[in-house]
């Protein structure tokens, strides 16, 4: 599996679910609703809720894991100190990382506790996975400089987490895979099945069935994209970590679902319209491309991405149109082909201009 990861900047950190994250669930569950037959709208829309509550699952099921693997750091400690030949070093051991005060501070945290203990999975389970990780953190220049530092304060146990899962656990290979195994709502296949969709037209099922045969060969590559809601929790993790303190309970610093009202009901409204005026849309997209253009080789992503759009065009009057312009080609830019960006850049501008023009849209 080839994977590349990077922390995205300037994203709001005042809720789990931003637009950039709704935008991107969107996206997917009105992409899967166009290629399921006979899908109703109020099963889209439960699904869009469904992966909301799932990627904030996953913020705080990734928080959890750092208490998981100090404990088990500490087991294999006492393990050690139990056997019978044991040496001096085995019988006093470096127990800072054991005593690590983030990770006590967020093992004690009772709201998470509580959502740990009702979660169907739970990190003492992957015995394996936490092993590799915290055999990958302790053969590390990061954990031997911490362990050997002449002393230790709150500041450096902060850090110490921030920077592990920054540059060893947020990049583990075998935790990407572990991830897209528990949840559809953790992955991004949609990078590989828009890939094999733009380029043949295939059915739903042919897609399944072509990256399956990929998986059995050993010939599947998937990308976790910057845009991708994994990495983009990931980064809300490590945002998390980063505004600990010592005073404050970590609670304090556990992101709700959704900012206010507001962001909810723009996911709502926004996956509704889309849907509803698929047909509409798509015709109006349509008429602002050229003649040379075939219509019949326009992908079905960028069709949709560009949708989405104009319906924050037409139907969110507070948003300007240049700010929805770039979000979307941003998000062609990560999940189509590469020449979509530029391309739905410019239908999209030639909408937008059409729309004012005609007095549809009232807004800069």
């Amino acid at each position: 599996m080839d994977v590349s990861y990077s922390v995205r900047g300037g994203v709001s950190f005042r809720n789990m679910i931003n637009r950039l994250l709704i935008r991107t669930r969107v996206m997917q569950v009105a992409y899967a609703h166009y290629h399921r037959e006979q899908q109703k709208l109020t099963q889209a829309e439960q699904e869009l809720k469904q992966s909301f509550v799932r990627t904030h699952d996953l913020y705080l099921f990734l928080l959890r894991l750092i208490p998981s693997l100090t404990e088990l750091h500490a087991y294999r400690l006492e393990l050690r100190r139990r056997k019978h030949l044991a040496t001096a070093r085995d019988l006093n051991p470096n127990t800072r990382l054991a005593d690590n005060a983030l990770s006590a501070q967020i093992h004690n945290t009772a709201d998470l506790e509580a959502w740990y203990n009702a979660f169907p999975l739970n990190w003492q389970a992957e015995e394996g996975l936490l092993r590799h990780l915290l055999e990958r953190i302790e053969r590390s220049e990061l954990f031997e400089s911490y362990m050997n530092a002449e002393e230790t304060n709150w500041e450096s146990d902060k850090q110490f987490w921030v920077d592990a899962f920054h540059s060893i656990i947020a990049s583990d290979l075998d935790l990407a895979e572990y991830l897209e195994q528990q949840s559809i709502y953790w992955d991004d296949e949609l990078t590989a099945t828009e890939k094999i969709e733009c380029e043949e037209h295939p059915a739903w099922d042919q897609i399944e069935e072509a990256v399956e045969e990929a998986r059995q060969a050993q010939q599947y590559a998937a990308h976790p994209l910057e845009l991708g809601a994994v990495e983009i929790v990931k980064d809300f993790v490590v945002k998390s970590l980063r505004r600990a303190t010592a005073e404050d309970d970590f609670s304090s610093h556990l992101l709700p679902l959704f900012k206010d009202e507001d962001d909810e009901a723009f996911a709502s409204h926004l996956l509704r319209q889309l849907l509803l005026k698929h047909t509409e849309l798509t015709e109006l997209i349509e008429t602002h491309i050229s003649e040379s253009w075939d219509k019949e080789r326009l992908a079905d992503l960028d069709v949709l991405i560009m949708s989405m759009c104009i319906v924050e065009f037409l139907h969110f009057p507070g948003i300007p149109t240049h700010v929805s312009i770039n979000e979307y080609v941003e998000l062609a830019k990560a999940y189509s082909t590469p020449k979509s960006s530029s391309f739905i850049n410019g239908v999209l501008d030639a909408v937008a201009r059409s729309l004012k023009e005609s007095g549809r849209i009232i807004k800069a």
